[in-house]
């Protein structure tokens, strides 16, 4: 049975005996198709390592003081992030391994740099490992540690075989510094004239260089990055629509509706009654 792509997956093998789990070790797959502003939340156990990679589409990672914005084929690595989050900048498909093992810093020491790798190509490799470990699952109903070692190792030496990440080009530190405006601000940005001028650009060079670069525009991406966290305030079941829209930045309830409809094709009110409500006091990470 083929691999289900185009659905979020979590793989969780199994663990391997200690020696293995010593070298090499790959505990968790997430298979990630993700929408604009989708916006997930984790944290990685002491030693352990996160990789993630852009199949299609462009992603941010962060982890306190490090952040990458992945473009379409690339990879990053993350040792010890500890509280990491990733956000979709546009539609596409997304995956994240979580490593662990002496292995994954043997093989690629020399490509670490404060901790982090950037791969300009890896997502490839990245996408193989994830979707053959799909296979096993869906064909096993299972995967092991062992199989998912054996995956591990063969994707290191390839990321460790790629060239060294190249040069970005002249947008790349702009869009990377807006994006981290609007994940870091959106309930408090006026528009995206107040964006380019802290940016200290024109309005309609980030809107070129950002287009170009994830495939929306700021204005869309700040919606969508609203939208999303709306969405996650409304399933806290003290929370109300105005509170919901004045949190996420909308000017009032009857514009935050209406965004709210053209974006998901229901009302908030719609979407209250679809989508079930945490108990009162548990607040969630912001994410899927």
């Amino acid at each position: 049975m083929p691999p289900r792509s185009h659905e979020k997956q979590d793989i969780r093998p199994a663990a391997p005996d200690s020696t293995v789990q010593g070298l090499l070790a790959l505990p968790l797959v997430r298979i990630l198709p993700l929408s604009t502003g989708d916006r997930l939340t984790g944290i990685c156990p002491a030693g352990d390592c996160i990789l993630a990679a852009a199949a299609r589409g462009n992603l941010t990672v962060s982890a306190y003081d490090r952040y990458a914005l992945l473009e379409t084929g690339q990879a990053f690595l993350l040792t010890n992030p500890g509280e990491y989050t990733l956000q979709a900048v546009s539609d596409g498909f997304y995956l994240l391994l979580q490593l662990q093992g002496e292995l994954v810093f043997r093989l690629l020491e020399d490509r670490l740099a404060e901790g982090c790798a950037l791969f300009p190509a890896g997502a490839a490799a990245v996408r193989e490992t994830a979707l053959s470990l799909a296979v096993l699952e869906d064909e096993q109903g299972h995967s092991s540690g062992e199989d998912a070692s054996a995956l591990a190792y063969p994707l290191l030496l390839k990321l460790r075989a790629q060239p060294a990440a190249m040069r970005k080009d002249p947008g790349s530190p702009l869009v990377e510094a807006a994006v981290s405006i609007i994940q870091e601000e959106f309930p408090f940005l006026e528009s995206v004239e107040e964006l380019a001028e802290r940016l200290e650009v024109s309005a309609a060079h980030l809107g070129r260089v950002f287009t170009k670069k994830t495939g929306v525009s700021p204005g869309k991406y700040i919606t969508r990055v609203r939208i999303e966290y709306a969405k996650l305030l409304l399933r806290d079941p003290d929370a109300t629509i105005t509170y919901a829209a004045e949190a996420s930045g909308f000017a009032n309830a009857n514009y935050f509706a209406k965004v709210f409809r053209r974006e998901t094709g229901m009302s908030p009110s719609e979407y209250l009654e679809s989508t079930p409500r945490r108990p009162a006091g548990k607040m969630a990470h912001f994410g899927i």
